[in-house]
Parts: structure tokens; sequence; C-alpha cells
């Protein structure tokens, strides 16, 4: 019986033992990988902290120029005859989907504001003389819409004008989504509130000639695309100026002999593709043969390649085949990755040539903060919310923002150059 007893108390301090040591090793395993962990953790915020750095360091280097004039000197060597510099911004695609609408509405008041959608990016566009964005939405006395028929609030286009927009081109494929009287209706609404427009033919010159700092210059705006065509009539086509060679080379001699520089405004292309088809080509070669110095695409919601090019008398000619948009409610990352274009233009004092002087941008992004945020849709300044984030500045962004900013940048950078 005590032997028995004695085995049993061996026993337990045997299982005592082990229970012990096994207790110190998974403690010391344990210790072992949240040591490691601490490790990985602390190497991977080094490593992190040093890639913050990197792309801080990379956002101060000028990326946004894409061409600047030889010469630089605005007047001449005996300051008797000064050339004037002339400055104009332009943006892509205005469009105001459902979720835009939604975030713009008031319920307290039961009225509509988008104000607050633009507030970041006002002051890039404020110091152009000249502002041109291309409005995707009509403004007609019918049920709001952002897909399929648009038709947004007269409040969504006072804040674009806000913004600092101030010419349009009306000529989309959704121009016609309510017949030729809701076209008329949307012009007849953009300029009563202050905006020039282009892109009709509803009787008054197909051509807007602005005139700025005493110079001339003339708009042309034309649709390739047009929704559910093949319902529309011919009467319907012409008033919203689907292109043509021949209505373009009427409008472009009209142009030249009234004007000292011509911009073209293009809706056309492939929707989310970041690079140019051969018909975009083949029309850009078309419209520089016939006297045009700019043309700015629009209609793929991507932003697609630009280059400077000579025209017949050696003259530089920019292309920028899309602007991509200006505002949306897009899921898509790249419809998301805009710019802000500046353009600047310069008339000799001495001969009263206009010629091109100096392209650039300013990439800009539209934030989606959430259904459930007040404010769910921002434009923001691309690089500098970017480098703030870099720099460990408070910003309203986390690090996937902050990933989708930087990949946006490369692709801007990729494709402008291309």
């Amino acid at each position: 019986m005590s032997r028995n007893r004695r085995h049993k108390r061996s026993l337990k301090k045997i299982t005592e033992l082990i229970s012990f040591k096994m207790f110190v090793t998974i403690l010391s395993i344990l210790a072992v990988i949240i040591l490691i962990c601490l490790g990985t953790i602390y190497y991977r915020n080094y490593q992190d902290k040093k890639l913050l750095a990197k792309q801080s360091e990379e956002l101060n280097k000028e990326i946004e120029d894409i061409f600047s004039e030889t010469v630089q000197s605005i007047a001449d060597s005996n300051n008797t005859a000064r050339d004037s510099i002339i400055s104009l911004s332009a943006v892509g695609d205005i469009l105001c989907e459902n979720e835009i609408i939604q975030d713009g509405y008031q319920e307290n008041s039961k009225t509509y504001n988008f104000n607050q959608m633009f507030q970041n990016i006002t002051s890039f566009l404020k110091p152009a003389d000249i502002v041109v964005g291309t409005m995707e939405t009509n403004f007609v006395d019918e049920d709001y819409s952002g897909f399929g028929l648009r038709n947004s609030p007269k409040e969504f286009a006072e804040a674009v004008k806000n913004s600092g927009v101030n010419l349009v081109s009306i000529s989309t494929n959704h121009s016609l989504d309510y017949g030729i009287d809701g076209l008329q209706t949307t012009k007849n609404y953009l300029q009563e509130i202050g905006y020039d427009t282009v892109g009709d033919n509803l009787g008054d010159s197909r051509v807007t000639i602005k005139t700025v700092k005493d110079t001339k210059l003339a708009f042309l705006s034309y649709t390739c695309v047009m929704e559910n065509e093949s319902s529309k009539t011919k009467k319907e086509l012409d008033a919203v100026n689907m292109y043509s060679e021949k209505i373009a080379k009427e409008d472009l001699e009209y142009a030249k002999e009234n004007s000292d520089f011509i911009f073209v405004i293009m809706h056309w292309g492939d929707v989310y593709s970041t690079k140019q088809n051969s018909e975009q080509e083949k029309i850009a070669d078309f419209l520089i043969e016939n006297g045009a110095n700019v043309i700015l695409g629009n209609h793929s919601a991507a932003i697609q390649p630009m280059e400077v090019r000579q025209n017949s008398e050696g003259e530089n000619v920019f292309i920028a085949y899309s602007l991509g948009n200006y505002i949306c409610a897009d899921n898509n990352d790249t419809s998301k990755v805009e710019l802000v274009l500046n353009i600047s233009l310069r008339k000799s004092g001495e001969t009263g040539k206009v010629t091109l002087n100096k392209v650039n941008y300013t990439p800009i992004y539209m934030l989606d903060n959430g259904e459930n945020a007040e404010n769910r849709f921002e434009l923001i300044d691309m690089k500098g919310v970017a480098k703030a984030y870099a720099n460990g500045e408070k910003t309203n962004i986390d690090r996937n923002t902050y990933n989708k900013l930087i990949d946006g940048l490369d692709l801007l950078e990729k494709v402008i150059e291309k």
C-alpha cells in the first residue's frame, strides 16, 4: 500500500515536472514569437518610413511640365514691344451621377449644395483667364438622373462655375437625352448664370470667340458619339454638332478668318482607355491640317497621352487626347485620377502672332469618403495631399488612399509621356 502511494507521488512529481518544463518551453516559444513579431513590425515600420521619405522626396520633383517655349523673354531688347501672356486652364468631363446628386442634397433645407466638392481645388483654376470644361449633363425641368438620361440640379452647374469653370462644351453623347428642346434649355440656363458655351448648332455660330487681352480665341466643339444614335433624327444630330470633316473644315475656316488662335474640343475615344485609338489620331491629323492650334479631348473617363506636334507651317500644336473627368462618382480607380491642364499662350508685341508658350498640369483626385461621410465626394490636390501624408502631417486620407494617390501620379506620368 505504501509502495503504491510512493509510486503515485513519484508519478505526480514527474507529471508536475513535465508540465512545468512544457510551460517554460511554451512560454519561451511565445516569447521568441513575440520578439520576432516586434522585430518584424519595427523593421516594417522602419522600411515604411524609408519608403515614405523617398516618396516625399520624389513628390518634390517637377514632373508636370509638358512643354515650354524656347523664347522666355516677355519684352524685346529695346523694351519697345511687350509680349502678352494669356492663360487658359482645362478640365475634363463634368459628370453628376446619382451618388453625387444624393451627396449634394441638404436634408434640413430640402435643397442642393455641391460647393464643398470643389473647395480644395478652386485655387488652381481661379488664376486662369479662361477655364474650359465639358458639361456632360443637362439642366431641364424633369426628374434628376445621373444614369441613362442625364439631368442634374441647377445648383450643380452653379457649383462648377463657382469652382472657376467659365466656358463649357455641351456637345457630348448625352446632349440629346431630352431632345433639341432639352439641349436648348440647358444652353439657355448655362448662359443665364454666366457660362460661355460651345458645341451646338441651334442657330447661332458654331464657333465661340472670346477676346482676352486684345486676343481673339476661337473655340469649336464636336462629339463623335451619341447615346441611341440610330433613334435620333438628322435634325437632332445636326443640332448637337456631330463631328464631320465637312462641318469641321467650315468652322476652322471661319475661325482662322475671325480669331488669332483656335481650340477644338473633341468628345471621342474608347471609354476607360488610357490610349488614343486610330480614329482619334486620324481626326487630330485632319484638324491640325486645317488650322487647329490646340485639341482637347474627353469622353474616355481616363487620362490619355498628350503631345506637341508641328503643323505644315512649323508651328507647335498641342494635343491632349483625353483630359479624363473633372468630377464623377465612378468606382474605377483610373477615372478618379484627374488633372487641371494649364496652357500659356504668348502674343507677340511686334507681330501680333499668338503661339503656344507653355503647358503643364496639376494632378487632382476624386476622393470618395464613403456613403456614411458627411461630405462623401471631394476633389483634392493629389500631390499636395500625398506629400503631406508622407511627411506625417494630418490629412483626411488613410494609407490605402495614399497608395492610390501615388499609383495615380505614376499613371499620369507614364500616360502623358507616351
